[in-house]
Order: C-alpha cells, then structure tokens, then sequence
C-alpha cells in the first residue's frame, strides 16, 4: 500500500513515536506548538485521520508537521514510518510480511486461555492469599492446573494484556508449585502474540482485570494492582512494566485517573508514572484529575503486607 494511504487513521501513534503533541480534537494543546515554540496556539483535530493541525505560525497535515520538525525529506520519513507501522510499498505491489508463527501462537493461547479456570478455590488464590490479596480479578486472569517447564509439570497464572483496540499483546505467567511461587529463575515469563510492528504502535497495554469506571488505577505489577482495589476500592489494571505504564493513556468516561508508582531505588516507576500523568492530562480524554500516589519504599503490595507511609502528588487539566 502506498504510504500516504497507509498512514490514514494511524497519526496518534505516529506523532507519539516522534514525540510530537497528541491529537487535541478542538481543544488547543496545553504546551508549547512543535514548529514554532508558542504555547497554547497549537491544536490537532486529525481531520479525516490526515494528521491535520492548525497553528498561529501555519497549518498543515500530518507530514507537514514532520517535515517541519523532523528535518528530514518526504522520502526519509516515508521509509521510516512504512517500517513503523509495517507497511510494504515497492513500486505499488504489496508485500506481506510472514506472520504465521505469531498468528498461531495467539489462536493456540485464546484457545487454551478459554479453556482455563478462574482463580477462586484454585492453588493461584491460595497464593495471592499469601500475599495478603484477597480480591480476586474478574477478568483477563486464569489458573493453568499443567503449565510445562524445564523442572517438570507446574501450575500457572495466566494473565492476557490487550491494547485499547481489545486485541491480545501479551502472555504474561506466573509460574507456581503447589500454592507458592516455583523457585527457579524465569518464574515469571512474556509471550508476545502480535508482531513487533504492531506492538511497536500499540496503546495503553494492559491487564484489564476489572471494569472501566469513572475512577480507574493503574499499577505496574498484577499483585500491586491487586493490592491497590483491596486497600482503595478502585478499580485497578496492571501495565506489566515501568515502559507500558508510562506510555498508558486512560479511556474515554475514565475522569479521575490514579498512578500506583513503585518506589524504585533508581526512580524509574516514579518517573513513569509523572510522565504518565502528565500525557494523561494532555491528551484528547475525559481525564480532569490524575493522582500519582507511591509508598515510602518498594510497592503496594510489599504495602499491603508490612505497612508505609503513602505519599501523593495530584495533576489537574
């Protein structure tokens, strides 16, 4: 497909990877214009998916706005954001990239994770008690009774990461013996089921165990965010990581958005979790309050468990 027909509908993520502003709708964008430096002149209405945009300095779409501020010539960017996204242009004949390991992987996973039992009266529910959870997940989580492994038969908790478009990005496994965690390096293991070019542009992944709501948390790791509903009673979703959680953009109808920051010795969930709130209050969604909260030392499970201080700093549009 020719680029300029490609990138139709796909500028959000574009604009993202180059770190150029969101798209605002009719809303001006907060920040500084990416061309000019003036700030609150700027707005992307995305018009028709072209990645149009209007400023006081001038107006343009979406390759404009690159030509401006990339530098680089219309031919550059094009060979650039065809290995983006994963478009195959030569001379107008399409080229389909091999994605049949990958699309087998995912059908054989679905299927088996249809298959699975639900956490409640399981091995996987005596963990979690152990670790002082006693709220379960109601979706996207289930208990695998015969996860294969190098040292013999285990059990698993199985846990599939979507993106905002509801499709399937990740496996993630907590591999168990008996009702504690199996001890043995790679106990917890990642499953990629979409090709890099589709995970490289993909939004807000994660573990969607509980329902959107008006007030919506997110955390890095599945027991953190586990925590995170039993201590506050809001509805929580695990990012997996540091990476995801920092490029997470909350849904429509989500108004208050709550970080649950891990308190790393090299700052690094707290970094995520401003940058996140920052680009949260930014961006085109119904977010007007975002509160980053983080314990004194470690996680909210390690919270949970032993007991800290909770600090909070909130972010408003």
């Amino acid at each position: 497909m020719r680029t300029v027909e490609a990138v139709k509908g796909r500028w959000p993520e574009i604009f993202e990877y180059y770190d150029l502003p969101p798209v605002t709708g009719k809303k001006h964008y907060a920040g500084e214009c990416p061309a000019c430096k003036r700030k609150g002149k700027y707005r992307c209405d995305d018009k028709d998916g072209t990645g149009s945009w209007i400023c006081s300095c001038g107006a343009g779409d979406g390759w404009k706005l690159l030509e401006l501020t990339q530098g680089k010539d219309f031919k550059t960017l094009a060979r650039e954001i065809d290995s983006l996204i994963g478009n195959s242009y030569n001379g107008g004949h399409n080229k389909q990239q091999p994605r049949l390991e990958t699309q087998t992987t995912r059908v054989k996973v679905i299927s088996k994770f249809s298959t699975l039992l639900p956490l409640k009266d399981t091995a996987a529910q005596h963990y979690l008690f152990s670790r002082g959870i006693f709220e379960l997940p109601t979706g996207h989580i289930r208990f695998n009774t015969e996860e294969k492994t190098p040292f013999g038969n285990k059990q698993a908790i199985w846990s599939i990461a979507t993106d905002d478009k509801g499709a399937g990005c990740y496996l993630h496994r907590t591999i168990l013996d008996g009702e504690k965690k199996a001890d043995f390096d790679g106990n917890k293991r990642m499953l990629k089921l979409q090709e890099d070019n589709y995970l490289n542009f993909a939004n807000s992944i994660a573990i969607r165990m509980f329902p959107v709501s008006s007030t919506l948390g997110i955390a890095e790791g599945i027991e953190t965010a586990l925590s995170c509903k039993q201590i506050y009673g809001c509805n929580t979703w695990s990012t997996l990581n540091a990476g995801f959680l920092r490029k997470f953009r909350a849904p429509k109808g989500v108004n208050h958005l709550i970080i649950f920051a891990d308190r790393d010795s090299n700052g690094t969930g707290l970094a995520a979790a401003f940058e996140c709130g920052n680009k949260n209050i930014l961006s085109n969604n119904d977010v007007e309050l975002v509160s980053i909260r983080w314990p004194e030392t470690g996680d909210f499970n390690d919270m949970l468990i032993n007991g800290a201080k909770v600090f909070q700093e909130q972010l408003q549009r």
